[in-house]
């Protein structure tokens, strides 16, 4: 019965050959496929390898080979590539006369001089002056921060204070832009009634909008004064008595 092998066949034969033909490049095509076939070929599908099998497999073969050549040109690295690899020694340069020997000996001090140079006129970048120290070091600033509090303390203490009662919102507003000097306490007329009394520097009381218990609750503060208009007035008022107290 003839053995006609299948592809998987050829394939092993085929991987088979390339090893052979790496390690063995000269081995002929009849002992290339023979090797391969003991090695891949089940022994029951195993033939005869004679010149006609050889001839009708040559395709087989010769692709192996190239595959074979060229992992060997891709692996081994030939010799005189090495060799051109390797950077060309410098040649030694040889004396022969005192001229020579003094050109040499010219050519160093004229190098080891414009090393010198070099160093020399490397100048270094001026370094940042480092940032003055605050005003206040240590528990000075503390004492400062201590004393800008006592002082605006005692400028806030010193603005004369007023309570107004019986204006609101928008009327507040008008009052205080009017008088900036001065440190304002509002109180509504129902504050008024149930909020406890402000003792202050001056207290007015807007009669048109407060009734006779606020009256009677501020009639003994010192320096009360009573509006008996609207908020016109009032800046008069204040104008009269802080004019004074500021002069």
């Amino acid at each position: 019965m003839r053995i006609v092998w299948n592809q998987e066949e050829k394939r092993a034969l085929h991987d088979c050959m390339v090893d052979i033909c790496y390690d063995k490049p000269s081995i002929t095509a009849k002992s290339l496929l023979q090797l391969a076939q003991q090695e891949v070929i089940p022994y029951d599908r195993r033939t005869v390898i004679n010149d006609q099998r050889v001839f009708n497999y040559k395709a087989l073969v010769a692709s192996a080979r190239a595959k074979a050549y060229k992992h060997s040109v891709t692996v081994k690295t030939p010799q005189h590539t090495v060799a051109a690899s390797k950077p060309e020694e410098e040649p030694v340069r040889k004396i022969d006369t005192i001229g020579e020997v003094f050109e040499l000996f010219i050519d160093a001090i004229a190098d080891r001089v414009v090393s010198r140079l070099k160093i020399e006129a490397r100048v270094e970048e001026p370094k940042p002056e480092a940032a003055p120290p605050p005003p206040f070091l240590g528990n000075g600033w503390l004492d400062e921060l201590e004393k800008l509090a006592i002082r605006s303390k005692a400028a806030k203490a010193k603005r004369p204070t007023a309570l107004i009662v019986g204006l609101n919102g928008a009327q507040m507003e008008c009052i205080k832009q009017s008088r900036p000097e001065v440190d304002f306490t509002f109180v509504t007329a129902e504050q008024a009634v149930s909020h406890h009394t402000f003792n202050k520097d001056h207290t007015f009381l807007m009669t048109k909008f407060i009734n006779h218990p606020v009256q009677s609750k501020y009639r003994k503060h010192p320096n009360l004064h009573y509006v008996n208009g609207g908020v016109s007035d009032l800046k008069t008022l204040l104008h009269g008595i802080f004019k004074k107290e500021t002069a």
